[in-house]
């Protein structure tokens, strides 16, 4: 078996939100410092905003703040499969006696590194921890939100729902929690 090199450097479901909320806010702050330079007629309004209209400034900044929303959707469903792979890793790795853990060194037996995270990882979890298999279920359904954001857009995604960041941030969450409490 070839081990996995673990980096160490996952980011936190915490971390991504706490730089969401603050991008968001500097978003805002830009906006209405743009708005407020146009009113007021200013010369030191940003010359890529000059001859935009009220509605073009608004499309410009509704666009962003959507960009903002799937890149952060994007590192919350990344980092969560993050927390995944290395707990799976680790397990295997530490000879985990637990129930997942023994399953867990099963499957890097006979899949040696060529590890599913739905099949393997995310469905054993599911078995498992059976009173969680709806969170486990939920970011199963958000993955496909996040195979559209990786591979480009190019195709109407069928999510079943639109996810926001605080969707995807609750259901990364709560894997989060469901990792760490077994442990």
């Amino acid at each position: 078996m070839k081990r996995v090199s673990l980096s160490g450097a996952e980011k936190s479901i915490e971390a991504i939100w706490d730089w969401y909320e603050n991008q968001k806010k500097a978003l805002f702050d830009f906006r209405e410092k743009i708005f407020s330079a146009i009113i007021n007629s200013s010369n030191s309004v940003d010359s890529k905003f000059v001859y935009f209209t009220a509605d073009e400034l608004n499309n410009y900044f509704q666009n962003s703040e959507k960009e903002l929303e799937h890149l952060v959707c994007f590192d919350l469903i990344s980092a969560t499969e993050g927390i995944l792979r290395s707990d799976f890793h680790k397990r295997v790795y530490n000879k985990d006696k637990s129930d997942i853990g023994k399953i867990f060194r099963e499957i890097e037996k006979n899949k040696n590194n060529k590890i599913s995270l739905e099949a393997d990882i995310i469905d054993n979890w599911k078995e498992i921890v059976t009173e969680r298999k709806n969170d486990f279920s939920n970011f199963l359904r958000v993955l496909n939100y996040r195979n559209w954001l990786a591979h480009g857009r190019y195709w109407t995604p069928k999510l079943g729902q639109a996810y926001t960041p605080l969707d995807v941030y609750k259901i990364a969450e709560k894997i989060s929690e469901v990792v760490s409490s077994m442990n």
